[in-house]
């Protein structure tokens, strides 16, 4: 089961979602942001209303290919690139913002220390870094959630369009494990934990 489980009435989804986006375009105001698994662009066109400009990075060509081709403001330019492996990628450098949307939770906790060394290597000191991420709440997604003895992760069964089931990590950390992951290479963390939604906000040590 995922950790957090709501608790009481919860509050409205509309409600929810625009105070994390409104947070998102606080927390990247006038600052260059680099974005990790930049998808569609849905996320970094929001956050582009408010920032200085965006680089989405994102491994998968068909979701590049509609971000490029989708109605973009001058300030977002994407490029081809691997969470993992930003250090091949020529993205220039002087990024202060650092942003994450929908990639933190199915990235396996083994590869946590790898995806954050490198994405804070391309990031100036003292930058200031936005993930946020969907929860898996609904009884659809709760009832496809499960755990493999001896695997920290917890995963999730997706179903294609053709009928085929696939299986990705899909995990739901708790504020305790936010901030144990966190606190140690970052300064001021905000952990957010909502009914549909969870976000963080921090600065890397100057």
């Amino acid at each position: 089961m995922p950790h957090g489980k709501p608790r009481g009435p919860a509050p409205d989804l509309p409600g929810e979602q625009a105070r994390m986006v409104g947070e998102s375009q606080q927390a990247m105001r006038g600052r260059r942001v680099l974005e990790i698994a930049s998808g569609t662009g849905t996320a970094t066109r929001e956050i582009a209303v408010t920032a200085a400009s965006v680089t989405g990075v994102e491994i998968a060509p068909n979701m590049l290919r509609i971000a490029r081709e989708s109605d973009n403001p001058a300030n977002v330019t994407y490029q081809a690139g691997d969470a993992f492996d930003l250090e091949e990628l020529d993205l220039g450098k002087g990024f202060n913002g650092g942003f994450a949307a929908g990639f933190f939770h199915v990235c396996p906790s083994s590869r946590y220390d790898e995806f954050l060394e490198g994405f804070h290597a391309r990031l100036e000191k003292g930058a200031t870094v936005f993930m946020r991420s969907s929860r898996p709440t609904s009884p659809d997604a709760v009832s496809r959630l499960f755990r493999i003895e001896g695997h920290a992760d917890q995963y999730m069964t997706r179903q294609l369009s053709d009928g085929s089931e696939y299986v990705m990590v899909e995990n739901d950390p708790s504020e305790e494990e936010f901030r144990r992951v966190f606190e140690p290479r970052s300064k001021n963390l905000q952990v957010h934990i909502g009914n549909y939604w969870w976000w963080l906000r921090y600065e890397l040590p100057g």
